[in-house]
Order: structure tokens, then C-alpha cells, then sequence
């Protein structure tokens, strides 16, 4: 997020706050004992209110990487650096976002079905179809599939809860290089497992085709549980 740009109608706000407190501290080098500046200034800089600035204290508190001393202010512990503590917080943060997002797409999916005229199943199944080729081959087709689910949002019609999904989408996607850099250097393939999820978009688009919306469902839902699985990898080991 911008230094600027106001963040006080971003869904999770406090959480969202707390992210950018902690890069703050990052970015300022602050080092152990040293203090934050007051809420006051830290909320007309942010454009918050001090009382979720107080909610993202408290939450960086429970993290272990500040400390409040009453009438004296917030200051940094003496927290381990590096990722464990940056992945943490971003998995609490892209979890909560990610859950929103699916809900709203599996309840758009499921409104859409019954009016999807041909000309727009065959939109989405030649989507699906360049997905699943580019997959066989190795090959993340990232943009193809925000442009996959997002048609599926405007296929429902409705305006609003398309436009907050794709808020969400581009909010959570800043957690990428912290999430999927976690797994540098280690034997877990994620992006083969992000792969296997493509197949699925095109079986979903068969079972729209035959109005099937439960057969539909359960291919998102396939979906879902593939990219569940790797951040579970992620939770479990960072418990």
C-alpha cells in the first residue's frame, strides 16, 4: 500500500494496519527498544483512527514484535527477524481475505448458472481450455485465471461484488512474494500443485454447460482445497 493512499474503507482494516506497522519497523531499521511514533501522528499520516490503530497495535503486540508501556508508548521488542514473523501475519491476513473472496465467487457461481447463455460458456470454456494446455506444459497462466473467475462475477450481473473481489484479489496478491518465497529452497512443489487445479476449471465449465450447479460447485470446491493445501503447508509449519 502506498505511503499516501487512504486505507480506511480497506476490508480486515486493522490487520491491514498492523501489516504496515510491522513494515514500517522493517523499513525504518528500527531495532529493539527503540520507539514507535505516537498514535496520534502515526494515524493522520495513515488516515486511520486512532482506535484501529490501537486494534493493530494490540495485534502486533500478541505477535510479539511491539510492546505498550502505559504513558510512555510503543516500542519494539526484541523479535526474531527475518520471515517467521512476516509470514505469520501475512498468512492471518491473506487467509481472512481469501475466504471472503471464495465465498463471494462459489455464491456468484452458483446465481449465474441458470441464465449463462451459450456465448458466454463458450467464453469461459475456451479460457478454461488455454488454461489447462499452458498447465500441461508447465506454465502458470496467473492473469488468465483472475480473467476466468472474474467473468464468472460479471456473468451474475452484479456490479459491486465483482469490483470487491477485485479489490480483494490485488489486496491479497501483495502477500505473494512473502508466501510463495517461503517455500525457496524447500522440496515443496507449489507450483505443481497450483497447476493441478486447472483441469477442474475446465470440468466446471462442462458441468455449467448442463445447468449441473452442484457438479459445478464441487469442481470450485476442488479448486479451493488445492490452494488450502498449500497454505495449510505454510500454517502448520509457522504454528
Amino acid at each position: 500500500m502506498e505511503r499516501g493512499e487512504s486505507i480506511e474503507n480497506k476490508t480486515l482494516l486493522y490487520s491491514r494496519v498492523a501489516d504496515r506497522i510491522y513494515q514500517y519497523i522493517k523499513e525504518e531499521n528500527l531495532q529493539p527498544g527503540e520507539k514507535l511514533p505516537g498514535e496520534r501522528k502515526l494515524a493522520e499520516e495513515w488516515k486511520v483512527s486512532r482506535s484501529t490503530l490501537r486494534e493493530a497495535i494490540r495485534e502486533l503486540e500478541n505477535e510479539g514484535i511491539v510492546h505498550v508501556e502505559v504513558g510512555k508508548g510503543t516500542f519494539v521488542t526484541d523479535y526474531v527477524e527475518g520471515r517467521q514473523v512476516s509470514i505469520h501475519l501475512a498468512l492471518k491476513n491473506f487467509l481472512e481475505l481469501f475466504e471472503i473472496k471464495s465465498v463471494l465467487e462459489r455464491y456468484s457461481l452458483e446465481k449465474a448458472i441458470p441464465d449463462m447463455s451459450d456465448e458466454m460458456l463458450d467464453q469461459l470454456e475456451q479460457m478454461a481450455v488455454r488454461m489447462n494446455d499452458m498447465a500441461a506444459q508447465g506454465i502458470m497462466p496467473k492473469e488468465m485465471d483472475h480473467q476466468f473467475h472474474r467473468f464468472i462475477l460479471e456473468c451474475y450481473g452484479n456490479y459491486e461484488m465483482t469490483n470487491l473481489v477485485r479489490n480483494m484479489t490485488e489486496m491479497y496478491e501483495t502477500f505473494d512474494d512473502e508466501l510463495y518465497g517461503y517455500f525457496d529452497g524447500k522440496e515443496f512443489d507449489y507450483q505443481a500443485v497450483l497447476l493441478r487445479t486447472f483441469p477442474y476449471h475446465l470440468e466446471m465449465v462442462q458441468m455449467m454447460r448442463k445447468k449441473n450447479i452442484q457438479g459445478a460447485l464441487e469442481k470450485y470446491d476442488n479448486i479451493i482445497k488445492l490452494d488450502l493445501e498449500i497454505y495449510g503447508k505454510i500454517q502448520v509449519e509457522n504454528a
